[in-house]
């Protein structure tokens, strides 16, 4: 069996765990909304983020993991997004401005402390021995990919923050390696108008959208869970699940696939 562990899982940053973080092996994430607490000097180690889009649940400890351990640190971390996400952070966040622009800024190593590298969607990239990771398109508000991880004929789908699932229903269909899935759910169901204007799921969506799924026998994990909403959500979401045994993610959880 193949892990992936949960940073953060939740939906917005609370004294109940932290945002979007994905723990691929020593040196590699998906997001990095949530990097500082769970590794601490492990940060040092860490050289690529896979980015999922640009929103700051997503990407904030990127500045903290650059600002609290840059001495520390002897290895370029490596930005790895669509083009679009990665313009946005050199433009709105590493620019001097809100935060040090650190793809200027030289370690006592003499690399650059960051870096930026455009992905293509669908597109397989080689992250270690016998293991790729593919982007493909989801459906959120600013330009945004999910990931799918293959590793000893086993593959794992994350979709990170989206609303239509209709590629990812694709994209499984496309995968007969697949084992899991992660989903997001944010709001409770009876909030849907919001769920359509910020692009996120309710569990009505989640499981209405992954009907198709359900005799495929795969293990459902279900993260980004708005901590307001929490207690509501795991209701619905038990109410709902239909056929699926879905696991909801807490920070610190396996994903084994």
């Amino acid at each position: 069996m193949c892990e992936v562990t949960t940073l953060g899982a939740y939906g917005s940053r609370s004294s109940k765990g932290g945002s979007s973080a994905f723990l691929l092996d020593s040196s590699r994430v998906i997001d990095a909304g949530h990097l500082l607490d769970p590794l601490q000097e492990q940060s040092c180690q860490i050289e690529e983020v896979w980015l999922t889009h640009s929103h700051l649940d997503h990407i904030v400890d990127i500045a903290y993991i650059l600002d609290n351990y840059f001495q520390q640190r002897t290895k370029t971390l490596r930005l790895r997004g669509l083009p679009q996400t990665l313009h946005t952070l050199r433009q709105h966040f590493f620019n001097h401005e809100i935060w040090p622009d650190f793809s200027t800024i030289p370690l006592a190593s003499g690399v650059m402390a960051l870096s930026y590298e455009p992905i293509e969607l669908h597109q397989c990239y080689t992250i270690g021995e016998g293991r790729t990771i593919e982007a493909y398109p989801t459906d959120h508000t600013v330009p945004s990919c999910g990931y799918i991880l293959t590793h000893a004929n086993r593959t794992l789908l994350l979709t990170a923050d989206t609303y239509a699932l209709a590629s990812t229903l694709a994209m499984c269909e496309a995968n007969p390696t697949l084992t899991a899935l992660v989903v997001e759910c944010s709001f409770p169901s009876a909030m849907e108008a919001l769920a359509f204007a910020s692009k996120h799921l309710t569990p009505k969506l989640l499981f209405e959208g992954l009907r198709p799924l359900e005799g495929r026998g795969l293990t459902l994990y279900i993260n980004h869970l708005k901590p307001a909403y929490e207690s509501q959500l795991r209701q619905e979401i038990a109410q709902m699940a239909g056929g699926w045994s879905p696991i909801v993610l807490h920070d610190g959880d396996c994903i084994v696939f």
